[in-house]
């Protein structure tokens, strides 16, 4: 499964074949491994990063490029999450909804107070946990 990841600040850099490129910040791309590469691609971009172990790569705007983690808002996703697990997370999304829906859905979450998100974690987390001691499947 691809990760995604999001441009956190403005993007330049330079290509020969197309010059400067230039990225707002909230461009959508997906990380890359090495593996996933060309040949040609692979040995460049495995020098690039034992030069600079803080860069990752990723598919942005058509190429690959490596830039520096600071520059992205990475999404992470469970590793291997276990069918309970996906239950429990979908069994979050009614607490939550009641919850976006008290404080005023038609707002963005940019205007949301820190006690309002810190309150949306603390449900979100309740409900995954509930389900999980409501719905045990040891078997022992």
């Amino acid at each position: 499964m691809p990760i995604p990841v999001w441009t956190r600040q403005h993007t330049t850099w330079h290509s020969p074949k197309r010059g400067f490129s230039s990225l707002p910040p909230g461009v959508r791309g997906r990380r890359v491994a090495l593996d996933e590469l060309p040949d040609r691609e692979k040995e460049i971009f495995s020098k690039i990063l034992r030069r600079s172990p803080d860069l990752i790569l990723i598919f942005l705007a058509g190429h690959v490029r490596a830039l520096s983690k600071e520059k992205l808002l990475g999404v992470t996703t469970m590793t291997d999450a276990t069918e309970l697990e996906r239950a429990a997370i979908a069994a979050t999304l009614a607490p939550l909804g009641e919850y976006v829906a008290s404080i005023d859905m038609n707002r963005s979450m940019a205007d949301y107070s820190k006690q309002e998100v810190l309150t949306m974690v603390e449900v979100i987390v309740t409900a995954y946990q509930h389900y999980f001691n409501t719905h045990d499947d040891i078997p022992f």
